[in-house]
């Protein structure tokens, strides 16, 4: 769990790099069906999909918008319900070697049965980048276009970066990148630090969110 950009997904794909076996994505959305079983079917259908593949990573974005928790059954005639029923004890009753990863901005969504010991056994929290890990963003995102980062006042691009998830430094260099390109001249650390003056992260603009999420951790 964690804050907006802040690296989850990224997270589930590198546990299957670095075990070195196959990553699959379950997209909750595409199991629903307008006839009645048939989206209880589907998700049978990938999970089954997913042992045959094992071991394997099953990786679930947004797991806390995949299924419904919801008391009423009137939005969708009890399917979400009937899903989460049948994704449930396929959690406790398989024996095979997929791993499970679900990533969330909330978890509060999730019913508690979710999240027990013996479904998934562990919750991690991810949060905002610290200064070196700032750093290293920086670095990343500046070497995938061809910019060296000994280039760039990287200090002080660190320093006004505070507050910024992974995804909110990326798309500072993105766009600033665009601007030299318009302007036709190379990138710069002052046009860097203008984009980031424009961008209101979600630290700022959700601060109360972030810091319930912390809260919980």
């Amino acid at each position: 769990m964690g804050g907006q950009g802040c690296g989850k997904s990224l997270a589930s794909k590198a546990i299957a790099r670095q075990w070195k076996i196959p990553l699959l994505k379950l997209d909750a959305g595409r199991l629903f069906d307008k006839y009645v079983g048939e989206s209880e079917k589907n998700l049978r259908k990938a999970l089954s999909l997913a042992e045959s593949l094992a071991p394997c990573v099953l990786w679930m974005d947004e797991v806390e918008k995949g299924f419904s928790t919801g008391s009423g059954d009137s939005a969708d005639g009890g399917t979400g319900k009937r899903l989460l029923g049948t994704f449930l004890t396929w959690m406790q009753e398989n024996k095979k070697q997929v791993f499970l990863v679900g990533t969330a901005n909330d978890l509060d969504a999730l019913p508690p049965e979710f999240l027990r010991k013996g479904r998934f056994d562990e919750t991690f929290f991810v949060d905002l980048p610290n200064r070196a890990e700032r750093r290293i963003i920086v670095e990343i995102h500046l070497e995938l276009r061809n910019q060296k980062p000994v280039d760039f006042d990287l200090a002080l691009l660190v320093d006004r970066t505070d507050g910024f998830s992974g995804a909110e430094i990326e798309q500072a260099i993105i766009s600033s990148s665009y601007e030299a390109i318009y302007l036709q001249q190379a990138l710069s650390t002052d046009l860097i630090l203008k984009e980031i003056k424009r961008t209101v992260p979600l630290s700022v603009s959700r601060a109360e969110d972030i810091a319930r999420l912390r809260n919980y951790a």
